[in-house]
């Protein structure tokens, strides 16, 4: 059956394997605030490359969720903003980046003037919608359900299926369980299915994994959590929408840690007739925003128009440097256009 076959443009990985081949040193790039998704299929690329024999590091634009800390070879991942210094030399002496599960320089935070800048050869795997980067190689599929179900893809692709050992496969799986909510959504297509099924086969313990991810959480975040769904929440009926507002004080008081809020705007969708959800957080620097929404809501068109965001059509993200009730206002100004535009 032509849809459980690999996806990938075979005149594109003959490009790829002609960087690849001339690349003595490689960076590969997250986005800023990394995901499952984002540090999975990092991990795993840059576990593939050492296997290859290739010199590389992977540079996270910030630092990532806790609960990720488990993933083989997390040690050894860059952080830019603790590492800068080492993390510039680095990526001036590469000749080869990766823009992993990102398609726009906006969403690589410190790094987003380097890699504007710079003239390295860049390779872009990446699974969003209307990518805005300039690149050298893209790989860009939205019908994958995760950046790391690509990955798997791009391995197999360059003939390396099997290099994918247990660890590689771990951070694979990772990925799209956590892109796709357990396999819940995004997740339709009968090839998702059967790579999943490839990556048992390299012996991953899916209830560890799960474990893991999903059980791996502190007391104050789950207070945390608890705050939002009583004082932090707010319903706008009319327009079938449900805000969380989270502050800077909010975020002191519980002991916010990266990733303590991974999640917490999906859950408002579970409140009847409730189609669209967003998460506003104060950070010092900016106000963090995540949208989510159900059916045929593109929420990340009103994540692109109005707060310097993008993503897929259900689940986008965004920010803002003015304040957070001002943005907030923000988003209630433009919601009943936005609701009107819509097909219900």
């Amino acid at each position: 059956m032509n849809e459980l076959r690999n996806r990938i443009d075979k005149d594109l990985i003959r490009e790829a394997k002609e960087l690849l081949n001339n690349a003595v040193q490689i960076s590969i790039i997250p986005h800023s605030g990394p995901d499952g998704d984002a540090i999975g299929s990092s991990l795993a690329l840059y576990q593939y490359l050492q296997k290859k024999g290739r010199q590389c590091k992977i540079i996270s634009p910030s630092a990532y969720p806790v609960f990720l800390n488990w993933l083989p070879r997390n040690s050894e991942v860059m952080v830019y903003t603790k590492d800068k210094k080492d993390a510039d030399v680095y990526l001036k002496e590469s000749n080869l980046i990766f823009m992993v599960d990102h398609n726009s320089f906006k969403r690589s935070g410190d790094l987003e003037g380097y890699l504007e800048s710079c003239d390295t050869k860049k390779i872009m795997i990446d699974h969003h919608p209307e990518p805005e980067a300039k690149v050298d190689i893209m790989f860009s599929d939205i019908t994958m359900c995760s950046t790391c179900e690509l990955m798997f893809e791009f391995i197999e692709a360059l003939g390396d299926l099997s290099m994918i050992d247990e660890s590689i496969a771990e951070c694979i799986y990772t990925g799209i369980v956590t892109d796709t909510g357990g396999l819940s959504y995004n997740s339709s297509q009968p090839r998702t299915y059967q790579i999943v099924g490839a990556l048992l086969f390299r012996g991953i313990d899916k209830s560890k994994i799960h474990s893991n991810v999903y059980d791996n959480f502190s007391i104050d975040r789950m207070k945390l959590l608890g705050h939002c769904l009583d004082q932090g929440l707010e319903v706008l009926s009319e327009y079938q929408t449900a805000i969380i507002k989270l502050t800077k004080e909010d975020l002191k008081r519980f002991n916010y840690r990266d990733g303590d809020t991974e999640g917490f705007v999906n859950y408002p969708l579970s409140i009847r007739d409730i189609r669209v959800a967003v998460i506003f957080i104060e950070k010092d620097d900016m106000v963090k925003i995540s949208f989510r929404s159900k059916g045929n809501v593109p929420i990340n068109k009103l994540a692109r128009e109005y707060f310097n965001g993008g993503g897929h059509m259900n689940a986008a993200g965004g920010r803002t440097n003015k304040k957070l009730d001002v943005a907030i206002s923000k988003f209630k100004e433009v919601l009943p256009e936005f609701y009107q535009s819509l097909e219900l």
